[in-house]
């Protein structure tokens, strides 16, 4: 008896480790975050190595490092969604702040700085938006947050109906079809 039961919490043990084992991809698999990438040059032009750059969380707080690549670029991943600030700083160079931006889901902000020669306790707050234009990718997308969709004149709420306004997306089927074999000269014909 006492055999039995061990061997059924054995069992029941060993079958949550692998269904957690085989879960846990999944989980994750669902971001919900952001990049801010860009490159930091000298007033001539050159890049910058090693200046460093933060990026804050203006809602919660939060703070991201780092440093520029012998290329002069750099790259903050997987930022929460929210807004941000971004402020450079190298030896020998003044201090540059980005003004705050919003990041979305899945987007990459570009912010390139060119830093001005000048003593670190002097400081140079660029006041801009992040770029519209996503030129780190080809996609096309659309976001459409949460008062937008309540407002949206649709039958029935049914979210399907905004695919029609999406770039690309399209709902018309086609079908081809095979002529008959007595009309096998025939092309294939595209009908709806």
């Amino acid at each position: 008896m006492k055999i039995m039961k061990s061997l059924t919490i054995a069992l029941s043990v060993f079958l949550a480790v692998v269904l957690l084992m085989t879960a846990s991809p999944f989980m994750w698999s669902q971001e919900v975050t952001a990049n801010i990438v860009g490159t930091v040059l000298d007033p001539s032009g050159a890049p910058i190595k090693g200046a460093a750059v933060v990026a804050t969380d203006v809602d919660r707080g939060t703070v991201w490092n780092a440093v520029t690549n012998e290329a002069g670029a750099y790259n903050l991943l997987r930022l929460p969604i929210g807004s941000y600030t971004v402020k450079v700083t190298d030896q020998g160079f003044q201090t540059v702040s980005h003004a705050p931006f919003t990041l979305v889901l899945n987007q990459t902000a570009r912010i390139d700085v060119q830093l001005k020669m000048g003593a670190v306790s002097t400081a140079v707050e660029v006041i801009s938006s992040a770029p519209l234009l996503q030129t780190e990718t080809a996609e096309v997308s659309t976001i459409i947050d949460a008062n937008t969709n309540v407002s949206l004149p649709l039958a029935a709420r049914n979210n399907r109906q905004t695919n029609i306004w999406w770039t690309g997306f399209s709902t018309a089927k086609t079908r081809i079809t095979r002529p008959a074999t007595s009309r096998a000269r025939m092309p294939f014909r595209s009908s709806t």
